[in-house]
């Protein structure tokens, strides 16, 4: 089975909609997402809507949208986070607001975990180091575990003992999963990436094969920042896009 896997859209039809173009192109027949739909960009129920209603393995809460719930992660986002959120929340339907507010945290079924941060913080911490993969090993299930929320694209390997990094490159990179091995994927951010880089990032996983293909995908980046002076966005975040920061 092919999977496109995804996360951290962060309201950006644009980049969302080449995202789900390549996906079905290279023959996704499920998605999975590791969460942050909203946020930052000025498309919010589009969006929200538009994954929802995805054949999903998973799709799990992001940050962004577990302040519907527990509003008193707010303290954790800088000036311009929670102004894209106070700005998105106006557009969204009640029906969308629920619904994101319901997501699970970790979904776990067999062979795979998704979660947005890391097992010991589904929801805030950020998954970047090997020291973390080994003090996680034994709180996710199954070879891969999925997560998003650095808006970078890698992959560690590794066992209960020893783990690797690797940095994915700006260009498409297939992986070859070791059935030896356990995996963190993170497949980046498909609406704003912070690897210098503004191209959308995601990835798929063949389940058959065992392999995970990264991709990077250009979109209209200028169409997206009209959108986001328009909804008078911050100023920083309309910059940052197309600097991939």
């Amino acid at each position: 089975m092919k999977i496109g896997v995804f996360s951290d859209v962060h309201a950006n039809w644009e980049a969302l909609q080449v995202c789900l173009a390549r996906l079905k192109a290279e023959g996704a027949e499920a998605y999975i997402y590791c969460g942050d739909v909203i946020g930052y960009g000025p498309d919010p129920e589009k969006c929200v809507q538009t994954v929802l209603n995805l054949p999903l393995e998973a799709c799990v809460l992001g940050n962004h949208e577990a302040i519907f719930t527990q509003p008193e992660l707010e303290r954790f986002f800088n000036d311009e986070a929670r102004s894209s959120l106070h700005q998105n929340k106006p557009f969204l339907s009640p029906q969308s607001i629920h619904a994101l507010a319901q997501l699970p945290a970790v979904v776990e079924k067999p062979g795979f975990t998704v979660l947005h941060g890391t097992p010991r913080d589904p929801v805030t911490e950020y998954f970047v180091s090997t020291r973390q993969f080994i003090a996680n090993y034994s709180l996710w299930k199954g070879t891969v575990c999925f997560v998003g929320h650095t808006h970078i694209p890698f992959y560690m390997k590794g066992t209960a003992l020893q783990c690797s990094i690797y940095a994915n490159s700006n260009t498409d990179t297939t992986v070859r999963l070791d059935p030896s091995m356990r995996y963190v994927i993170n497949p980046g951010a498909v609406g704003k990436p912070r690897d210098k880089d503004p191209r959308a990032s995601f990835g798929l996983w063949d389940t058959d094969q065992q392999t995970f293909r990264f991709f990077r995908q250009a979109y209209d980046v200028q169409k997206t920042q009209q959108k986001m002076k328009k909804a008078h966005l911050p100023a920083f975040l309309i910059n940052t896009l197309a600097q991939g920061l």
